[in-house]
């Protein structure tokens, strides 16, 4: 039997088997494609050019595939997102730099590259306190510009196809943390400045779920997946130890991954990048239900181990590495490792498949293609 894209993704995600695995491209900020690598990927399939807007802004430079290259692979995501509220603080400083509406900067250094945060508001005290957090402006939570017109959008998907919809929210508290104070400056908080590390957090963690609280109440009804990022881990290993984390962190996950699951019936998407196995048990205690994107080539991050040890609890959404193999490797390769997290990842469900993060302009179209079409192959 043919299953609807929907009911393909929603059984997934209840690790119940399906007639083949979904699959995702650009349902979520980290499933897109760099321009380059996307007209390479028109040229091959004979398409025209489709000139889509490319996001500059943000930690990545990536288009959205279009409708049309949506179809041709038969994907069965498609994904949504907040918009810039009106009372946004965000604003143009410089040639290749600005503000966001956190007052956090950003800075690229040509037309070619992405931007990088560079400074945040709170990142110039040396010796903070808790009373500092009040020092800056922060966002407004329940600004009706980050969903206006979103659930007429979503509807449309809904009434006119039957994909599976992700709501993909901004990061969530130690990214957001990590841009307003800095990065180092964060982690060094988190022991010598615990008062101040924990009204931060607090603070941002209000916010979030401030937007969570708005943008739920208006699509909470129509949506498969919520989805959020925060990255814990580096290539080798967690940004902290699991203790560390239950203490100065865990909290406000926890409350943010509580709002969602209050507002809404979706499964709760988690984004985190690295080698992050030492927390996933966290993640699952605070309600965490699928994990992205499974950074495979990361220490830890075996998958037929991750699936042994936590496919109970958790569905896995990803798999696909963008380090090695999609860029490096020849279809063969890339064929070999659709089918590996098939049988990995995706034994009695529990598995969506995308690339590890965004494809890149190195990686071949031929790869993209065997990617996609060998899941019809294999399934």
């Amino acid at each position: 039997m043919t299953l609807s894209h929907r009911e393909r993704v929603r059984m997934a995600l209840n690790h119940e088997e399906t007639d083949r695995v979904p699959i995702d491209f650009g349902g979520g900020p980290a499933t897109q494609i760099h321009p380059t690598a996307y007209s390479n990927l028109l040229e091959y399939l004979g398409f025209p050019e489709e000139n889509l807007p490319v996001s500059h802004r943000g930690e990545g430079q990536v288009v959205a595939p279009s409708e049309k290259i949506l179809q041709h692979f038969d994907v069965d995501v498609r994904g949504f997102y907040t918009s810039e509220p009106d009372s946004s603080l965000g604003r143009p400083i410089a040639t290749n730099r600005y503000s966001d509406e956190w007052g956090v900067e950003w800075e690229k250094s040509d037309v070619l590259h992405p931007y990088i945060n560079v400074l945040g508001p709170l990142q110039h005290i040396s010796e903070p306190v808790a009373a500092d957090v009040d020092s800056i402006e922060w966002p407004v939570p329940d600004d009706p510009g980050r969903v206006r017109g979103l659930r007429d959008k979503i509807l449309a998907v809904r009434e006119q196809s039957d994909y599976a919809v992700v709501l993909n929210l901004p990061n969530s508290t130690f990214a957001l943390t990590q841009r307003v104070r800095g990065f180092v400056e964060t982690l060094e908080d988190l022991l010598l400045h615990e008062a101040f590390a924990e009204a931060v957090q607090e603070k941002i963690t209000d916010v979030i779920c401030g937007i969570a609280l708005l943008s739920l109440n208006e699509v909470g009804d129509l949506i498969d997946g919520v989805s959020f990022g925060d990255d814990m881990g580096v290539q080798n290993q967690s940004y902290m130890s699991a203790d560390l984390y239950k203490k100065m962190v865990k909290p406000h996950h926890a409350r943010f991954v509580e709002t969602l699951h209050k507002h809404t019936d979706a499964k709760v998407i988690t984004h985190s990048d690295g080698s992050i196995r030492e927390l996933i048990p966290d993640f699952i205690d605070i309600g965490i239900d699928v994990i992205n994107p499974v950074q495979v080539s990361a220490t830890g991050m075996e998958p037929e181990e991750l699936n042994r040890d936590f496919g109970m609890d958790l569905a896995f959404w990803g798999g696909i590495d963008t380090q090695h193999v999609l860029p490096f490797g020849d279809a063969n390769a890339v064929a070999d490792a659709v089918r590996g997290r098939r049988n990995d990842l995706g034994k009695q469900g529990g598995f969506i498949q995308a690339s590890v993060h965004n494809l890149q302009s190195e990686v071949p179209p031929e790869n993209i293609v065997a990617m996609f079409e060998t899941v019809m192959e294999t399934s």
